[in-house]
């Protein structure tokens, strides 16, 4: 098996600084962006470790309005329900009326239709409960058959309970949402990370010890240093999850990486060689 084919090569040079230096005319622009996806989808993988594990989600910080008009009446109607495998009875039918909307149970179809006239608006039925916000479509979420509001005493366990079955209901849609927007955050982060330091390591040219002669071989080079550091990151984050901690790790990583690549070589082709001869124990005239 070739070492030096792609992406062989890139796990090749992301340990050692010399290495990380010497292969930065190694990939190409496509084979640059690849790397990124992929240094990008490691720091995903405790993400959807984390997702996958959930089993209940702020709903009240998606559904303000509506889950804004729940109170301690609504708390005492629902306590005095009975709840059997999935299934709501309530001693009789009730409507509470405020400003925001109405919160409502056991109504008819006519009574419904009248309930939901109000922006907002709750309504407990015998095997879902209906939810209004705003312009939004009408969301119906059944119960689960653990469902039990009986034992609720203040309104923070209520919308909580609510919250878990919406949840149970909507997970595949939420969880995907929140990794295509935490996938989004990391990616910008991780191009800006890259393609932003390559400007300043790009600027190096100038210099007279440097052998870094394109842009694209600061970009090149920072793929390198980043590999390594987003491994750390993907460890860390599968023992204790915290993408702010992850990301972290991933730029403090690479500037670190960035620091011993040049301790090792000071960006220097000729720097390297001679390292190399010293290592050897050939002499190296000046």
């Amino acid at each position: 098996m070739k070492t030096d084919a792609f992406p062989l090569n890139y796990f090749k040079s992301i340990w050692s600084p010399r290495q990380i230096f010497k292969n930065r005319h190694q990939l190409n622009w496509f084979q640059i962006f690849i790397v990124l996806l992929f240094v990008n989808s490691l720091l995903m993988i405790p993400v959807s470790l984390n997702y996958t594990k959930m089993d209940t989600f702020p709903v009240e910080d998606t559904l303000p309005d509506s889950f804004g008009l729940i109170d301690e009446s609504a708390v005492l109607k629902l306590q005095q329900g009975k709840y059997e495998n999935g299934t709501l009875v309530l001693p009789e039918s009730f409507v509470l009326i405020s400003e925001n909307g109405t919160i409502s149970g056991m109504l008819t179809e006519s009574e419904i239709e009248e309930t939901l006239a109000p922006e907002n608006a709750l309504i407990f039925q015998e095997n879902e409960f209906v939810i209004k916000e705003g312009n939004q479509s009408l969301s119906t979420i059944p119960y689960t058959k653990d469902f039990d509001l009986s034992k609720v005493t203040n309104t923070a366990e209520l919308k909580e309970a609510l919250s878990r079955q919406w949840f149970i209901k909507n997970k595949g849609y939420t969880v995907a949402t929140l990794m295509f927007l935490v996938f989004t955050i990391t990616l910008v982060s991780t191009l800006f990370l890259t393609f932003g330091s390559a400007i300043f390591l790009y600027l190096t040219r100038k210099s007279q010890f440097s052998s870094i002669n394109s842009y694209k071989e600061s970009v090149n080079l920072l793929t390198n240093c980043i590999g390594l550091p987003s491994l750390i990151a993907l460890l860390i984050g599968s023992i204790q999850f915290d993408i702010v901690i992850m990301l972290m790790i991933q730029s403090v990583g690479l500037v670190i990486m960035l620091l011993f690549v040049f301790y090792k070589t000071r960006f220097n082709d000729k720097m390297n060689k001679n390292e190399v001869k010293k290592d050897l124990g050939v002499r190296v005239h000046d």
